[in-house]
C-alpha cells in the first residue's frame, strides 16, 4: 500500500530487544500501514545492529530492504535511531530501543534530521510522540526542492535540502522535472549535456540566491547546506551524505573507490559502527554523481535478511560480475568469512593502534599506495578474512587501479585550524568538515561529467549523418548507433580527465559500459533527446506554412519520394497526438493542415487540374 505523503513517509515503528523473543517490533503507527510481515521482520532485524562495540548513546543509521519477500518486490528505506544504555537490571547489562521511520524516499538528509527531534522526544515521552510526527509530517506542505526548506516538526523546526530526483524509468516525471535544453549548437540539430544549468564558473556562483524563505522566526540553514545550495540540483539520492566525514582516512583512496563504483564493482563495507558502514555505503553509491546508481545496496544489513544466501551467491568467485553489482554495510566480522570471495572490502578499523598487526603477505606489493597499507590489490583465490585486524581503514581488491588521486584537490582540503565561521549559519558539522564535502563532492561531478563527455556523439543528431531536417523526422531514426569498439575509437584519450590512467582508459571504458549503470542510463539519455527534439518540433509547427514545409531550405520543391517520407512521418505525429491527454487542439489543427497539403502534391497533376 504506498503512502499519499509526498515525502514517502509509510509508517513509523519501534524495535526492543526480548530475552525470549530475540528482536522484535515493539510499536508500529499507523497499523494499518500495509507493511507485509516480511517487511516487520527485517525492521526487527536491521534496527538493532549486532556490533562487538559497547558504545553508550544514540545512533543513526539507515537501512535498506524489500518490501515482500518477492525478490522484484519495490524497496523501503528505514532511518533508525538507536539507543543503547548500561542498565544492570536487564539479563544483557544494556537498554536497547530503536525508533525507525520508515519511507519509500531516500531522503536520507531529511529524516536524519527528523530523527534528532523525535527520537529525543520518543524516549521522554513515550509511544504517543509516534501519532503526532506521523501526522505532523503527512501536513507539511508540497516539497520545494534544491532549496533550504524549513519544516515544523514538534513545536520546533528542521532545515534541509530536499532533492528533487530523477528516475530513469519514468521519463514523463524526469523530463517535467527538468529545465528546457539550451538551443542547439551550429554543428548539429540538437544535443544536449546531464545538466544544462550547472556552471563551474565561481562568478556564476556568487550571484545565487541562498535565502531559504522562512518566516523570521524561522531557523537558519546549516553551514553545509549553504555550500549544498550553491551547487546545481541533485538528481542522485545521496548527495547530501559527505564524502570526506564517510571516508575520513581514505581520502586519497576515493578516486579507486569511485572507479569500482562506475565500472559496477561489488563490495562490502565493514567497520564495528553502524552509522559509520551506512554512511560510507551510500556515499559510495553517490560518488558517481550526477550519475544514478543502478546498482543493489544495503547501508546496513545483518545475517538475518531472507535473500543473504541470494546475496552471498553473486559475487562470491573473486571475479565480479556487473550486472549484479551490491553494495553490503555491516558491523559484523563474519562477513569477511560468508564473502570471502567477494570481489572488494573496505574495512574500518576495529582495533586501535596499539592492538594493530602487520598485514598477511597474501597481498601484491607492486602498487604504490600498497606502501601506506591503505589499498591492498590482493590475489583472486586469497580469501578476504585471511588478513589480521589493522588499526587503518583497508581497500581490499582484486582489480587494477585504472585512476590515480588528484594532488591539487587534496591539497585543497582544510583542517579544523583554518577555518574561521560567523555566526550567521547554524552549525550541524565542524565547518572544516562541511567544507571539505563541498570540494570532494564538485570534483567528483565534475569528473563523472567529463568522463561522460565521450558519450554525447550518441545524444543527438548530427550534420555529418547527411540528414535532411524536417519538423516530422523522430530523432530516433538518425542518431548514431552504439557499439563500443567504434566508441573505443573515437575517443581522443588527450580530452580525458588526467586522473585517469593512460594506458587503462580503454578498460575503464569498458567497465563503465558492461556495469549496471550504463543502460539505463544511455537509455535515459536518448529518450531524453528525442523528447526535447519532438517538443521543439511542436512549437516551431505553427509557424511554417504548407508552402515552405514543401520546399527544402534552399528553396527546393520537394520530390516525390520525399513527399511520401513526409507523408508517413506526419501520419505518425498525428496519430501521436492523438494520444495525448489532453488533446492539443491547434496542434491538431497544425499537422492536419500539413497532412492535407502533402497529400495535394501527391496526387497526379491532372487530379489537382480538374479541381
Amino acid at each position: 500500500m504506498a503512502t499519499n505523503c509526498p515525502y514517502g513517509l509509510r509508517a513509523l515503528a519501534t524495535v526492543v530487544f526480548d530475552i525470549d523473543a530475540g528482536q522484535r517490533l515493539d510499536a508500529l503507527h499507523p497499523p494499518d500501514c500495509g507493511l507485509s510481515a516480511a517487511a516487520q521482520a527485517s525492521l526487527a532485524h536491521l534496527a538493532l545492529p549486532h556490533s562487538t562495540s559497547q558504545d553508550e548513546g544514540d545512533t543513526q543509521f539507515a537501512v535498506r530492504f524489500h518490501e515482500s519477500t518477492e525478490p522484484s518486490s519495490t524497496f523501503l528505506y528505514g532511518f533508525v535511531l538507536f539507543r543503547q544504555q548500561r542498565d544492570e537490571s536487564r539479563s544483557r547489562g544494556y537498554f536497547q530501543k530503536a525508533l525507525v521511520l520508515v519511507s519509500e524516499r531516500p531522503y536520507v538528509d531529511l529524516y536524519d534530521r527528523v530523527l534528532r527531534v523525535a527520537g529525543p522526544l520518543f524516549f521522554s515521552v513515550g509511544a504517543q510522540v509516534l501519532r503526532a510526527v506521523y501526522d505532523g509530517i503527512h501536513s507539511w506542505p508540497a516539497p520545494t526542492f534544491g532549496v533550504p526548506t524549513v519544516l515544523p516538526l514538534a513545536g520546533t523546526f528542521v532545515t534541509c535540502i530536499i532533492p528533487q530526483l530523477i528516475d530513469y524509468g519514468d521519463l514523463d516525471a524526469a523530463f517535467d522535472a527538468e529545465p528546457l535544453p539550451s538551443p542547439p549548437s551550429s554543428d548539429h540539430f540538437i544535443v544536449e549535456s546531464d545538466e544544462q544549468s550547472l556552471s563551474d564558473d565561481p562568478a556564476s556562483e556568487e550571484d545565487e540566491d541562498d535565502s531559504s524563505g522562512g518566516a523570521a522566526h524561522a531557523p537558519s540553514p546549516s553551514f553545509g547546506d549553504l555550500l549544498i545550495s550553491r551547487r546545481a540540483h541533485q538528481v542522485s539520492a545521496f548527495e547530501s551524505v559527505g564524502l570526506y566525514s564517510s571516508f575520513v582516512g581514505l581520502e586519497s583512496s576515493l578516486w579507486l573507490l569511485w572507479q569500482l563504483a562506475i565500472t559496477g564493482e561489488s563490495l562490502v563495507v565493514l567497520s564495528p559502527h553502524a552509522r559509520t558502514c551506512s554512511q560510507a555505503t551510500l556515499a559510495f553509491t553517490s560518488l558517481i554523481a550526477p550519475l544514478q546508481f543502478q546498482g543493489d545496496y544495503r547501508p546496513y544489513y545483518t545475517l538475518y535478511e531472507s535473500d543473504f544466501d541470494e546475496l552471498v551467491r553473486r559475487q562470491n568467485r573473486s571475479v565480479s560480475r556487473p550486472s549484479e553489482m551490491t553494495v553490503i554495510g555491516t558491523t559484523n566480522p563474519f562477513f569477511l568469512k560468508s564473502l570471502n570471495r567477494w570481489p572488494n572490502a573496505l574495512v574500518f578499523p576495529f582495533v586501535e593502534a596499539t592492538q594493530a598487526k602487520e598485514s598477511s603477505p597474501a597481498t601484491t606489493s607492486s602498487d604504490s599506495e600498497n606502501r601506506e597499507c591503505v589499498s591492498l590489490r590482493i590475489k583472486k583465490k586469497v580469501d578476504l578474512d585471511v588478513f589480521e585486524p589493522s588499526a587503518r581503514a583497508r581497500i581490499l581488491r582484486r582489480c587494477s587501479a585504472f585512476v590515480v588521486p588528484d594532488a591539487t584537490v587534496l591539497r585543497q582540503l582544510v583542517c579544523q585550524q583554518e577555518v574561521y565561521l560567523t555566526q550567521t549559519a547554524s552549525v550541524l558539522e565542524d565547518p572544516h568538515t562541511a567544507i571539505n564535502n563541498a570540494i570532494l563532492r564538485k570534483h567528483f561531478r565534475k569528473l563523472t561529467k567529463r568522463f561522460l563527455e565521450p558519450f554525447e556523439q550518441y545524444f543527438g543528431i548530427w550534420k555529418a549523418n547527411g540528414v535532411r531536417p524536417n519538423l516530422y523526422m523522430s530523432a530516433a531514426d538518425f542518431m548514431k548507433p552504439f557499439e563500443l569498439q567504434s566508441f573505443l575509437a573515437s575517443v581522443n584519450p588527450r580530452k580525458l580527465p588526467r586522473q585517469i590512467r593512460a594506458s587503462k582508459w580503454k578498460a575503464l571504458y569498458t567497465g563503465f559500459v558492461q556495469s549496471p549503470h550504463f543502460e539505463p542510463w544511455f537509455t535515459y539519455r536518448r529518450a531524453r533527446c528525442v523528447r526535447h527534439f519532438a517538443t521543439t518540433m511542436r512549437s516551431v509547427r505553427a509557424g511554417i506554412s504548407a508552402s515552405m514545409l514543401l520546399r527544402s531550405a534552399c528553396g527546393k520543391e520537394l520530390s516525390r519520394e520525399q513527399c511520401k517520407q513526409l507523408q508517413v512521418e506526419i501520419e505518425s505525429a498525428l496519430a501521436m497526438e492523438r494520444m495525448r491527454e489532453p488533446v492539443d487542439e491547434e496542434q491538431m489543427r497544425v499537422i492536419e493542415g500539413h497532412l492535407k497539403a502533402v497529400r495535394k502534391r501527391l496526387k497526379p497533376k491532372k487530379a489537382r487540374k480538374s479541381k
